[in-house]
């Protein structure tokens, strides 16, 4: 197992306490759809006491995120491939003897690259938890020694790191909690609420972070809202035709029938291309931060700058 997960054991011992709040940073993949912010939380609370614990929980956050826009994107390319290959192989196939199997093919492959993508997930964290409880140096596969190198860390697991980076790194993973919508809002919160009076750049990543996610999570209930008084309007004009078979009575009814699956359409057509572009912001905003590079989304974090007077250098 050690030749698949990376770890060292340390020259320097470990506390126990080290170990336990590393393994929880890593074993926290578990409740990961809330998104990073059990990592995020140990790592803001520790991140003055012990390098070795604030290693583990950047590592953590960033595998945790970093795996749902891997996944996210996987998605994506399967829809593609579903549309571009699969779907015209699957008509093929209904034309002969055996389009049952190539169904069962299909379906099948899709389960087990989904369970096995939510298998390998939850794996990796669980086994980073375990090594750090034996008092390993774990490192994520891909992720662990290139972040290592990011966060100048030594040879040593209780090496210091850069703090300039870590707060980069964690400000790359409050923007890329985006990719939950709802429940990643919790990462950037915790950030701006622990370090708001201790670190500038931070605090204005973070709160930039927030209120973005947080006026995306406000379109999404509006527009459930606007759906279901919409849907429930429908339902009491079906529910109380007066006279069910009376000719303008049912072209009255259809009228009603087409306008609300029009300005449906037209709320469906426009979330589909602001989602895209939602995700796009973050995506960059959090690619721009890791690099040290000053982001504001576009209106929203001049306006924030504005209001608050932040300076996000320093």
């Amino acid at each position: 197992m050690s030749e698949n997960f990376e770890s060292d054991s340390p020259a320097v011992p470990i506390s126990s306490d080290e170990r336990l709040m590393a393994a929880l940073a890593h074993g926290s993949v578990v409740v990961s759809f809330f998104g990073p912010a059990a990592p995020m939380l140990i790592w803001v609370f520790q991140r003055r006491k012990s390098s070795y614990v604030a290693f583990h929980a950047l590592q953590a956050m960033g595998y945790q995120m970093l795996a749902f826009w891997v996944g996210a994107a996987a998605y994506l390319l399967f829809f593609v491939l579903l549309m571009a290959v699969v779907m015209p192989a699957l008509a093929i196939f209904a034309q002969k003897e055996n389009s049952a199997i190539g169904m069962l093919l299909f379906e099948g492959s899709f389960f087990l690259s989904f369970f096995g993508f939510m298998a390998v997930y939850f794996l990796v964290g669980i086994v980073g938890a375990i090594f750090s409880l034996m008092g390993k140096d774990f490192k994520v596969p891909f992720l662990g020694k290139w972040l290592a190198r990011y966060l100048g860390r030594g040879e040593e697991p209780l090496a210091p790191l850069d703090e300039t980076k870590a707060e980069q790194w964690a400000a790359g993973v409050c923007h890329g909690s985006a990719i939950l919508l709802i429940w990643g809002i919790f990462t950037p919160l915790i950030a701006w609420l622990a370090e708001k009076d201790k670190s500038p750049r931070l605090r204005f990543q973070s709160m930039q972070a927030f209120v973005y996610q947080l006026l995306a999570a406000v379109a999404y209930f509006g527009y459930m809202f606007v759906y279901m008084f919409m849907f429930m309007g429908l339902f009491v004009v079906v529910l109380f035709r007066p006279r069910l078979g009376d000719m303008h009575d049912n072209s009255l009814l259809l009228l009603v029938i087409l306008v609300f699956i029009g300005i449906m359409t037209l709320f469906f057509l426009f979330f589909m291309l602001v989602i895209p572009l939602y995700h796009l912001f973050a995506m960059i905003a959090g690619i721009r931060t890791v690099q040290g590079r000053e982001y504001r989304y576009p209106l929203l974090g001049n306006f924030l700058m504005r209001r608050f007077g932040d300076k996000p250098g320093g």
